[in-house]
C-alpha cells in the first residue's frame, strides 16, 4: 500500500490573511505552537507561505534598528522628569504578512506519493508542503509528518520480514 499526501496531511490548517500584522502573526505562532502557515488572499485562495524564518529575516534586515550605542535613555525626559528605568518606546513600524511571505508555494495534490513529497522537501529545503485542491488549501504536510509515515512503513516492513522468517 502506497502512502499518499491525503493519508498524512493535517486537515485542520491554520491559515493567515495577507494583511495580518506581523506582531499578531508572531503571537499566533507562539500560541498555536506552529512555525509557519499558508497565506490566503481576500478570496480565500492560496497566495503564499509565511514562516518564523521570514519573520526573523524581516526583523534582522530592517533599517530602523538602533545599532550605535546611545545615552538617549540616560538623558531623556518625559513631562519634565527623567524616564523611569525599564521604560521602552514601542516600535509602531510593523509590517504585514504580505511584506514578508514567500509568494512561491511548493504544493502537491492529495494524490501525491509520500516519496514525491519527501523529494520536494529535500530538493527545495523546505519544512512544510501545502496540499491543495485547486487554488484552495486542503492540508499541510510537515517534515515530521513525513518522518512519522516513514517510520510506520519501516515497522510494517520489519513485521513482514519477521512473519516471513517465522513461516520459513
Amino acid at each position: 500500500m502506497e502512502i499518499r499526501a491525503r493519508d498524512i496531511m493535517s486537515r485542520e490548517v491554520i491559515s493567515v490573511p495577507s494583511d495580518m500584522d506581523l506582531r499578531e502573526l508572531a503571537k499566533m505562532f507562539l500560541d498555536k505552537g506552529i512555525t509557519g502557515a499558508p497565506v490566503l488572499d481576500e478570496d480565500g485562495n492560496l497566495a503564499g507561505v509565511v514562516s518564523q524564518t521570514d519573520l526573523v529575516y524581516y526583523n534582522l534586515t530592517r533599517d530602523d534598528e538602533l545599532v550605535l550605542e546611545s545615552d538617549f535613555y540616560q538623558n531623556a525626559r518625559m513631562e519634565g522628569r527623567h524616564v523611569p528605568a525599564g521604560f521602552q518606546i514601542e516600535d509602531t513600524n510593523s509590517g504585514s504578512v504580505a511584506d514578508v511571505m514567500t509568494p512561491v508555494v511548493h504544493s502537491v495534490t492529495e494524490r501525491a506519493s509520500l516519496e514525491s513529497v519527501a523529494r520536494l522537501m529535500t530538493r527545495e529545503h523546505i519544512h512544510r508542503v501545502i496540499v491543495r485542491k485547486g487554488s484552495k488549501v486542503a492540508g499541510v504536510i510537515s517534515a515530521l509528518d513525513v518522518l512519522r509515515a516513514h517510520e510506520r512503513l519501516s515497522r510494517r516492513a520489519s513485521a513482514e520480514r519477521r512473519a516471513a522468517a517465522a513461516r520459513a
